[in-house]
C-alpha cells in the first residue's frame, strides 16, 4: 500500500487519504480482504493526527469501502472489486486535466508532455510500501 500526503495540496489531509485508498481499491492494488495499517501505525508513518486517520477510515467504512473486524482491524470490504478502466478514469481525470492545462500553458507540445510523463513516471509512481 502506497500512501503519501502532499503538504502543498489544499485538499484536507483526511480527504487525501480517502482519495488514495479509494484509488488503490479501484485499481485492484488493495484487494478485498486486504488489511490496512492500524490507525496509530498509519498516523505515525504519515506524521498525521490519529484522529484524522480514524476519521478517514470511518468515512470509508460508512461508504462501504472498508469494514472493521473485531480483533483484526480495518480491511477492504469483501464486496469491493477493482473498477473497469473507464470507471478508474474518474479517479484521475481532474489531476490529468490540470496537468495537461499546466503543461500547455508552459509551452509544452503534446509529444513533449508525453515525454515528461514517461521521464518522471518512476519518480512519482515508485512503491513506498507501508509495513
Amino acid at each position: 500500500m502506497r500512501l503519501s500526503l502532499d503538504t502543498q495540496d489544499p485538499t484536507p489531509k483526511f480527504q487525501q487519504l480517502i482519495d488514495q485508498i479509494q484509488r488503490q481499491i479501484a485499481s485492484g492494488t488493495l484487494y478485498p480482504g486486504a488489511r490496512l495499517p492500524s490507525v496509530r501505525q498509519l498516523a505515525k508513518t504519515l506524521a498525521m493526527n490519529p484522529m484524522t486517520v480514524s476519521r478517514s477510515y470511518q468515512q470509508l467504512a460508512d461508504e462501504g469501502w472498508l469494514e472493521r473486524l473485531p480483533g483484526v482491524g480495518m480491511q477492504v470490504s469483501e464486496t469491493m472489486r477493482p473498477a473497469e478502466p473507464e470507471q478508474r478514469l474518474h479517479y484521475v481525470e481532474g489531476a490529468l486535466a490540470h496537468f495537461i492545462q499546466a503543461a500547455s500553458e508552459a509551452g509544452y507540445s503534446k509529444s513533449e508532455t508525453m515525454a515528461l510523463i514517461m521521464t518522471h513516471w518512476e519518480r512519482y509512481s515508485g512503491d513506498q510500501a507501508l509495513e
